[in-house]
């Protein structure tokens, strides 16, 4: 919002600057008075020098006055002592030049006489006809008001559509999105509307997911406990009521676990928000999980120069390895890990030799509670939809495709470089 404020206050001052000389430039041109005053001395000083220098001795004053006296012209002396000037105005009037001073509604000039008094010669200023000064200030503010409208129409325009967009998005529209303008002062705006849109509404996908995904994974458990619970009421021989014990007991922590994967999911995108990201060294990061986690039953190559990406370690390793396992749990006997650049960007390539995912399935293995061989492969189908998320966040990409050297699938990081 400060962008806003200062791109306002610019406005205000560049307006205000160039309409005061524009105005100042107008009322100067129209100001007809300076000229009349010029004018009138230059036709009565020569003969007040003379009166000062003692040459006219009976001239007549009303001489001095225009036609019908409307200038209100009166001509008298004072005494030097009787009258105050500064020391700099006498010492100009010692050397015989007129002195000049001007009031509100009159003009006076003085000279000095040959006997040491001052003759004051006194006239009204001319009286403009018409007076432009309240005109041309209100036409200044009127002009700054103009300006102003001008400039907040395009931010009002766009808080009305922000406004707009915010009550649809309050009505279950989350599709709705702003178009982002050029208005430098707002466009952080709409960008943080945007961003805001998009983060519910991935929210609310994760809750749709959560809410089918718990429905259709508790039915069969519940089926199950529900069934086993049955038979342990009617069986009386002891080992078989053991043995259903021991079914609804692992049903029940099968469903636990299921509760628990479900929590951590939902609970994934704030973790991730308040998780703050950090420069990291990706070859680094990869080569102590390997070592420390999967015993050399992962193959991994790096580059010799170091790889750097912008993200938090706990996370990052958490996404990685769940692709890891998954590649493990899916191959044969390889899985190969391998690290290069790739277009500015940071690749990792997780492979293995497996059956693959066919090219329809590949779109939903990153969807919670997706899994693609479930008589083989136990697991509640959450992991991959974690590494997707924590991945996006980062802002990076994965997607998977057949890989041509083990002939299984192949998932394939990429990161922006640090």
């Amino acid at each position: 919002m400060w962008r806003f404020v200062v791109a306002l206050v610019s406005v205000l001052l560049i307006a205000s600057i160039l309409l005061g000389q524009i105005f100042d430039t107008l009322y100067s041109s129209d100001d007809t008075s300076e000229p009349l005053v010029s004018e009138q001395l230059s036709l009565t000083l020569p003969l007040l020098k003379l009166m000062a220098l003692g040459e006219v001795s009976d001239f007549d004053p009303n001489l001095m006055k225009d036609e019908n006296n409307q200038r209100n012209a009166i001509l008298y002396t004072r005494a030097m002592d009787e009258y105050p000037l500064p020391a700099l105005l006498q010492e100009q009037l010692k050397r015989q030049e007129p002195v000049y001073l001007e009031t509100q509604e009159h003009v006076m000039v003085h000279l000095l006489t040959s006997t040491h008094d001052i003759l004051i010669y006194q006239y009204d200023k001319q009286i403009e006809k018409e007076d432009y000064r309240l005109s041309l200030t209100l036409s200044f503010y009127l002009l700054l008001v103009i300006v102003i409208v001008i400039f907040l129409a395009p931010f009002v325009r766009r808080l009305m559509r922000l406004s707009a967009a915010a009550t649809k998005l309050g009505d279950g529209q989350l599709d709705v999105r702003l178009q982002v303008g050029t208005l430098w002062y707002i466009r952080d705006i709409e960008l943080s509307f945007n961003q805001m849109a998009s983060k519910i509404s991935l929210l609310m996908d994760d809750i749709k997911l959560l809410a089918g995904g718990l429905s259709h994974e508790l039915r069969t458990p519940l089926a199950r406990v529900r069934m086993g619970l049955d038979t342990l009421v009617e069986a009386q021989d002891e080992q078989l009521r053991a043995k259903y014990e021991s079914r609804v007991n692992q049903q029940l922590d099968d469903m636990e676990g299921l509760l628990i994967h479900m929590l951590d999911f939902a609970r994934l995108q704030h973790s991730l928000d308040d998780a703050k990201p950090n420069k990291m060294d990706l070859a680094q990061m990869l080569s102590s999980l390997i070592s420390n986690t999967y015993h050399g039953s992962v193959e991994l190559t790096l580059p010799s120069e170091s790889v750097c990406i912008n993200a938090d370690l706990r996370y990052l390793n958490m996404a990685v390895s769940n692709i890891i396992d998954n590649a493990i749990k899916y191959g044969r006997s390889k899985c190969a890990v391998k690290v290069f650049y790739e277009n500015n960007h940071i690749a990792v390539s997780i492979s293995d030799d497996g059956q693959g995912i066919d090219a329809e399935k590949r779109a939903t293995v990153f969807k919670p509670f997706v899994r693609l061989d479930r008589q083989q492969c136990p697991g509640f189908g959450i992991g991959l939809a974690f590494s997707a998320k924590i991945i996006s966040r980062y802002h990076g990409t994965v997607e998977v495709d057949d890989c041509p050297d083990l002939g299984g699938a192949r998932f394939t990081l990429r990161f922006v470089s640090e």
